[in-house]
């Protein structure tokens, strides 16, 4: 029985072995192939995407009618483009023959599709070029452009070109009432003015997020090359020298373990009697096997070990038998005198009372402990937070659900959260910032009174906001409000069983996801609490 525990452990050892080996030649081979494929695809992606930006540039609106210019390359060195309307029409280009169409249209989009790769961008015109004439402020030609990006204008809009009778600011207004635009969402990019023909000519470029024509679309699409050809080579390649890799992995592992184990089984042996009386007082004798020095500096090993363990789960059995002693005996002798003091029927209501109150405390005494050592945790584990990307909108509406569940006041809550915001989160800890600021809300508002809760995407933030009517606080409390411990109203906190902890957890869960707070607040007319975070 002993020889065939032995070969067990060294047929798992051999195992373990030659997996890892097969592992290992295998992420070889996989590591290989996939740099191979990432180096061709970024640079089949890098030629494609250029050469459609190149394309997007000979895209314009001229006098409110879309222009196509004769520099569009709808073929060019391998790559095809195809211009699609808003509606998904194609207007000018073909696909290449033997791919199909209706591969849908998706802004920034780089893939592959029946062995070619596809990249999608969209043309929004919001660029604007009008060229006037400076003595007539007649309009020779007007131009609407794509732009992804400007630098707004810094210069003086007073100054006169040369021969020119009307100011620049005069021909920005021209071009502006020749846009029909509302100018206050129009952002000047440049005003510059020269000559031409002898005329005397001002050129405005500004812009506008009013588009002055639909948007379009514009898709290259290049033949992938030889790179899964590539693959297939090395897979058949693989399929045929992993098998007789792992074949001489696992003889060769099963002679290395062998050896390595013999001296061990000796060793195990001893340990084993040991192991099966359950007696720690018992050493390990190696007298068979002297002429192997590493079997006798293990069993010394062996030796020590039993000897800590042995001191150490003595050590353990007293001392749990100490804390039981000490501890439950009193605890159990007090919560028992105060459960018979509380069922006796001639208790009078003085002491009935008394006992409430101290029945009331300790629960306060033990949320307070169970509150100190969540803000503990969050302290001590700000690089081990669980985060996952989730729609930050759907937990607030739970919360907000929650909550009104257990309402009692008749206190009106509204949720006015935007859809899809996703944020990188810890879910327990956020859920926990929501609950903790509206819970805040509905101590501190009246019966009847009204809270509203607010999340909202800006650009690359996200606004969560809890705003009530209730009683408001006073401006020197503000900036403290987030301490711990701190409570503006220390009589009513303590009836309404608020430790002041709560408003400092909510900004440190906030710190811990890149978030500010901020409090906004006026006696007798509510309050506003803000928590600002990144999206990323």
């Amino acid at each position: 029985m002993k020889r065939k525990k032995a070969r067990s452990i060294s047929n798992r050892l051999n195992r373990w072995y030659t997996v890892l080996m097969g592992v290992l030649c295998a992420g070889l081979i996989l590591s290989v192939v996939a740099v191979a494929r990432t180096t061709e695809n970024a640079a089949a992606q890098q030629n494609l995407i250029r050469t459609v930006e190149r394309n997007i540039d000979e895209i314009e609106v001229e006098n409110g009618l879309l222009d196509i210019e004769s520099d569009f390359a709808y073929r060019n060195d391998g790559v095809y483009a195809v211009v699609y309307s808003s509606e998904g029409s194609i207007l000018g280009g073909e696909y290449p023959e033997g791919m199909q169409d209706g591969i849908p249209l998706e802004e920034k989009r780089f893939d592959k599709f029946d062995g070619y790769y596809v990249y999608d961008t969209k043309v929004e015109f919001t660029k604007y070029d009008y060229k006037i004439n400076g003595e007539s402020g007649e309009i020779i030609s007007s131009e609407v452009e794509g732009a992804d990006y400007y630098t707004p204008f810094e210069g003086d809009l007073d100054f006169y070109g040369d021969d020119c009778e009307i100011s620049c600011g005069d021909a920005f207004d021209i071009a502006v009432k020749k846009s029909g635009l509302d100018p206050a969402g129009i952002n000047i990019i440049n005003v510059k003015s020269y000559e031409y023909n002898d005329d005397p000519i001002y050129e405005v470029e500004f812009y506008s997020t009013q588009k002055a024509y639909d948007d379009i679309w514009v898709r290259g699409i290049v033949q992938a090359n030889d790179a899964d050809s590539v693959w297939s080579i090395l897979a058949q390649l693989a399929a045929i020298l992993l098998p007789l890799l792992l074949i001489v992995c696992s003889v060769v592992g099963r002679i290395i373990t062998k050896k390595a184990l013999a001296p061990v089984g000796l060793l195990r042996d001893a340990v084993e009697e040991i192991h099966s009386g359950k007696d720690l007082t018992k050493r390990v004798t190696v007298a068979d096997a002297h002429a192997d020095p590493l079997l006798s500096s293990l069993a010394d090993k062996f030796n020590e070990m039993f000897s800590r363990l042995q001191l150490s789960f003595e050590s353990e059995r007293q001392f749990s038998g100490d804390v039981s002693h000490e501890l439950r005996t009193p605890t159990a002798v007090i919560l028992a005198e105060c459960e018979y003091q509380l069922s006796r029927e001639e208790l009078d209501e003085e002491d009935k009372e008394g006992f409430e109150g101290i029945q009331k405390q300790a629960e306060s005494m033990k949320k307070l402990i169970s509150q100190l050592l969540e803000m503990t945790k969050m302290e001590q584990s700000e690089g081990q937070l669980s985060f996952e990307r989730e729609d930050f909108g759907l937990l607030v509406n739970a919360v907000c659900d929650d909550l009104k569940a257990v309402d009692t006041k008749n206190i009106t809550l509204t949720a006015d959260v935007d859809e899809g915001i996703f944020m990188d989160m810890d879910v327990l800890l956020l859920t926990r910032l929501v609950t903790n600021l509206v819970s805040n809300s509905f101590t501190y508002t009246n019966e009847g009174g009204s809270i509203r809760v607010s999340l909202k995407a800006d650009g690359e933030k996200i606004r969560l906001s809890v705003a009530d009517n209730g009683v408001g606080i006073a401006k020197e409390h503000l900036q403290k409000i987030w301490n711990r411990f701190y409570r503006v109203d220390k009589a009513r906190s303590r009836e309404e069983g608020c430790s002041g902890l709560g408003l400092a957890m909510v900004r440190q869960i906030a710190l811990l996801h890149g978030g500010e707070v901020s409090l906004e607040s006026e006696v007798g007319k509510g309050s506003t609490f803000s928590v600002v975070f990144d999206k990323k």
